[in-house]
């Protein structure tokens, strides 16, 4: 064989095997990025960030459930119940900040037939510093189809460990999706669990208090933004709740001297919220009967899967719900509540 016919069948063989896994991972799609999935598959876990932009923008769907880990237990079957809506996706992004959420909600909102927008508001979104966080969703992922695909199709462990771990998943979960990215049955909740992981890191000495606006720069940088695209779409509600960290979370903030900036931040954002029409806000934080009972919890923030329903429930049947009549009231309240508690009865 000369060498000009080795080099052309050797090009040719390359190409041919370049396109077999192309279109590989075209069809099965891991991540959702051509199409709903095919050949009786769902969208089984596989990767938050890489999947989201993908499964809102290829799913048929009416409700969209989109938040931090605190929405992970979640069943997205609870939401097709023709209160919310009849079909329902669960976009979760554990740990995001307003950088990762804004180009989903963006897809979400763009998708035909969005009604519902499910979201949780958690309390780093308006204390972190908004500036220090960048998107953790790659580009590649959020721009359409096109020639940057190539990170996509001819990536190693898209081929070799997320597209089988894909067909295996589904497999193992018999075609059903509604465990994807639930942790619940993961951890051990109790008092003992919960305080366990929170002694490491409480502070020893209680901090001076820091000033009311402390965090209005970080919020309003997170807040504004997405209180223009609740405005700019009248048509879907936004169900925004505020998950209930347990009473350690509470002691923390009381010792950091974060008590009156969180009440603060919160009572000026939520007023922003609460003026848009379409915006349903429900705060769980003020719950003493969960937050109190240690045994909801594996850390100082992270509830077991019976609140996850507890708050479906609840924004269901309209209950915890905010207005703009009594949010300041509940504020008030909280903060009354926060400073007063006895922290210790926690560590005995």
């Amino acid at each position: 064989m000369s060498t000009t016919v080795f080099i052309k069948k050797t090009i040719l063989s390359t190409l041919l095997t370049l396109i077999a896994i192309a279109l590989i991972v075209i069809a099965v799609d891991p991540f959702t990025r051509y199409h709903a999935p095919w050949f009786g598959l769902t969208t089984v876990e596989t990767d938050e960030r890489c999947a989201a932009i993908g499964i809102a923008r290829n799913l048929d769907y009416d409700t969209a459930l989109v938040g931090s880990s605190m929405s992970e237990n979640f069943n997205y079957k609870w939401f097709e119940d023709g209160v919310f809506g009849t079909r329902c996706v669960k976009i979760p992004l554990q740990g995001a900040h307003y950088c990762d959420y804004e180009p989903v909600i963006k897809e979400v909102l763009d998708h035909k037939g969005t009604k519902n927008v499910v979201f949780s508001l958690d309390n780093y979104l308006l204390t972190d510093d908004f500036y220090a966080n960048t998107c953790s969703i790659e580009d590649y992922y959020i721009k359409r189809p096109g020639l940057s695909d190539v990170h996509y199709l001819f990536n190693k462990s898209v081929f070799f460990d997320y597209l089988p771990k894909f067909i295996a998943t589904n497999i193992h979960e018999h075609f059903n999706n509604e465990n994807a990215y639930v942790w619940s049955d993961d951890y051990e909740y109790s008092k003992y669990a919960a305080r366990l992981a929170y002694m490491s890191s409480r502070v020893l000495v209680k901090q001076d208090e820091k000033i009311f606006s402390e965090y209005f720069e970080n919020a309003d940088a997170a807040i504004d933004p997405l209180t223009g695209l609740i405005k700019a779409h009248p048509d879907v509600t936004f169900h925004i709740y505020i998950p209930p960290y347990s009473i350690l979370f509470w002691d923390d903030t009381v010792l950091r001297g974060n008590a009156t900036a969180i009440i603060c931040v919160q009572e000026r954002e939520f007023r922003k919220l609460l003026e848009c029409d379409n915006v349903r806000l429900y705060y769980f934080q003020d719950d003493t009967d969960i937050v109190t009972d240690l045994s909801n919890y594996r850390d100082y923030s992270h509830y077991k899967q019976d609140i996850n329903y507890y708050m479906y429930e609840a924004m269901r049947d309209k209950t915890h719900e905010m207005t703009l009549e009594n949010y300041f009231d509940k504020l008030l309240k909280m903060y009354d509540f926060i400073n007063a508690y006895d922290y210790e009865q926690c560590f005995h």
